[in-house]
């Protein structure tokens, strides 16, 4: 009995080695790769909800419009928290769709001095389009920035901080640090949302509008092309410091694979050197590091 114990005991902690070699060289390939690079990069990782690597990872970064999916997925919390009756269609006014900010929703309707949108309409430009005014209706729906943090903490989020709305962003861009996540935080957020959070009609959309995003498209989706995987993200994209660096690219999400495995995964990259189509072949090499040890694994 003992010799049989003994064996088991070792064959345990054999497959306890390989996974930590196996992961272990997926840290060290990020490692490596972040390295050298002329801009400060955080990476995370959550394989099948619990194996956990991290580069980077505990830093804050501002999240620029990554923060726009806490923010759905606090109205979401708060709706159904409050057993509200969510209206199918948004009355909106002209104070509503504020000038000189980044706004297709805006565009369309230019002409419009009151509007009636559906509800999935905000969330699609909110969430697909980055849009910053359907990002503030988004707040507005909920209650506020106040209940939008109550609700964060409904969810037991810490490191992800939602403080301004994009108004208060355009009118004060240092504002735009204040928002910030940690990249092991948003791929923590990540996984709650892709594995425990309960589907509603709400987060069905919200998963439904990640999953057939068309933005970042080389970003974390590029080396995911072609291998059946299903991609649930958000994007953020800064803008140009005065010294011509990047403020911040980032990339945040979940990856179902065909085999039924998953991961989660966060690319912070705050103050890039490099040009915008090069800082977002960063984030897709990174995806493949991270797609290729898994798979691999």
């Amino acid at each position: 009995m003992k010799k049989i114990v003994g064996m088991l005991l070792v064959a345990i902690m054999m497959v306890a080695c390989s996974d930590a070699d196996r992961y272990g060289a997926m840290r060290k390939q990020l490692e490596d790769f972040v390295r050298d690079k002329d801009a400060e990069i955080g990476v995370a990782v959550i394989v099948d909800g619990v194996d956990t690597v991290e580069v980077n990872g505990r830093g804050q970064f501002p999240m620029l419009s990554v923060y726009k999916f806490p923010i759905a997925l606090a109205f979401a919390d708060g709706a159904q928290a409050g057993a509200e009756m969510l209206p199918d269609t948004i009355t909106l006014t002209r104070d509503d769709l504020l000038p000189d900010t980044y706004s297709p929703m805006r565009d369309r309707y230019a002409s419009c001095d009151t509007i009636r949108v559906p509800l999935n309409e905000v969330l699609a430009y909110s969430l697909q389009q980055s849009d910053n005014n359907a990002s503030d209706v988004i707040v507005r729906l909920a209650g506020g920035m106040d209940r939008v943090r109550a609700a964060l903490r409904r969810l037991g989020v810490e490191g992800v901080n939602v403080v301004s709305t994009e108004a208060e962003m355009h009118a004060d861009n240092a504002l735009c640090y204040r928002n910030s996540a940690s990249p092991l935080a948003m791929a923590r957020l990540m996984d709650r949302f892709a594995a425990e959070i309960p589907e509603t009609g709400i987060t069905r959309e919200i998963k439904r509008l990640m999953e057939t995003c068309a933005t970042g498209a080389d970003r974390l989706a590029k080396p995911l092309s072609g291998t059946g995987a299903v991609l649930g993200h958000k994007t953020g994209t800064g803008f140009t410091l005065p010294d011509g660096r990047l403020m911040a690219v980032n990339d945040a999400g979940y990856v179902n694979l065909p085999d039924g495995r998953r991961y989660t995964i966060a690319v912070f990259i705050e103050n890039s050197g490099y040009s915008m189509p090069e800082t977002e072949a960063l984030i897709a090499e990174i995806s493949e590091i991270v797609y290729n040890a898994v798979i691999g694994a």
